[in-house]
């Protein structure tokens, strides 16, 4: 294993299948964890490809990479430097937070829970002024749907069900980013999906509560939406305290 003189982290080299996937990796954990910190200078692509003992194409490959998640800067003179996520990068960075270990997964659950509920409680304020009959019906068929069942289904098919009834909700909400958010939130609970099924139970179990904010949505009650949204969203929230503060 070879160390450039300029670098403060040690790279192991890496397996010849999908190389610059494990090369965008491991700088991504370096700068998410600050072991690379923001202004930090990375050695060329020539040093970095001898470092990892892979040919500069993969090299170039990964930075690319590094580049679009806005995690370095690739500067006009050719140098790249460490730029600091938290002010650069975007909502896509959620899902690769969630491989980055523990400290990774701790901000991932508390930081979604609580966008979740920012989200979902606006979500369902402009849905309620913007849904249109259509789409309130398919709202209010959705949950009675489930209500009408003798017997509730597993937990893994009404998590499904309440995922697919948010969805619904901020399609309604006739907001792109809002949708957009939902995606990139929805996509990095379920990196965790024993967990987030179990700190959602509270939410995906209670179909009354569901029924009160279709019918609020349905009947243009912004205010009762927010309500009942909020009642909702903020269970899960409440139950990730525990996780995180044990964490």
């Amino acid at each position: 294993m070879t160390q450039a003189a300029d670098s403060p982290v040690v790279f192991a080299p890496v397996s010849r299948a999908a190389v610059s996937e494990d090369i965008f990796r491991q700088l991504r954990d370096a700068i998410l964890d600050g072991s690379l910190e923001p202004g930090t200078a990375l050695p060329g692509e020539r040093v970095l490809a001898a470092q990892f003992a892979v040919n500069r194409h993969a090299v170039r490959e990964a930075m690319r990479r590094l580049e679009q998640a806005r995690l370095v800067e690739v500067n006009h003179g050719g140098s790249t430097r460490v730029l600091d996520w938290r002010s650069h990068a975007g909502l896509e960075l959620l899902g690769e937070l969630a491989t980055a270990g523990d400290l990774g997964a701790v901000l991932l659950l508390r930081s979604v829970v609580e966008m979740r509920l920012a989200v979902g409680i606006d979500a369902a304020r402009l849905a309620a002024v913007r849904v249109d009959d259509d789409a309130a019906a398919d709202l209010t068929g959705h949950v009675d749907r489930l209500l009408a069942l003798d017997e509730l289904p597993s937990d893994e098919t009404l998590g499904a069900e309440y995922d697919a009834l948010w969805r619904m909700i901020v399609r309604a909400s006739d907001n792109l980013a809002y949708q957009l958010a939902d995606n990139t939130l929805v996509e990095a609970l379920h990196r965790f999906p024993d967990l987030s099924l179990q700190l959602s139970r509270p939410e995906i179990i209670d179909l009354a509560a569901q029924r009160a904010l279709v019918e609020a949505i349905a009947a243009h009650d912004d205010v009762a939406a927010v309500a009942a949204a909020r009642d909702l969203l903020e269970r899960m929230v409440t139950s990730s305290v525990a996780v995180v503060d044990s964490a």
